[in-house]
């Protein structure tokens, strides 16, 4: 599932992976279009994990990887199925949207 989730990361414009996926844990931020600057782009991913976490539907996490503010999904479930990943990525999505 991870996997599928970098790959969807790596299909949509404004999404960036920040790391390889060689395992369950999968770490990329949202660049909105022609957002350049790190400050303003880290503080619109912090705005990305608030949403998604309040929406009591999914736990992200973070890190800083080269500076930049990374949301981290860790799929460690063995009872995660895909539809909860897909859900994520739904989320991930709207809050990107939401705040723009």
């Amino acid at each position: 599932e991870a996997r599928w989730l970098a790959a969807q990361i790596d299909a949509e414009p404004g999404w960036e992976r920040l790391a390889p996926v060689p395992f369950s844990t999968v770490c990329f931020r949202h660049l909105p279009a022609g957002e350049a600057d790190t400050t303003r782009a880290n503080a619109h991913n912090k705005a990305i994990l608030s949403a998604v976490n309040a929406s009591g539907q999914a736990f992200l996490s973070h890190t800083v990887l080269a500076g930049h503010y990374a949301l981290r999904v860790a799929i460690g479930n063995q009872a995660t199925t895909h539809a909860h990943v897909e859900r994520v990525w739904q989320l991930l999505r709207k809050a990107a949207a939401d705040s723009g």
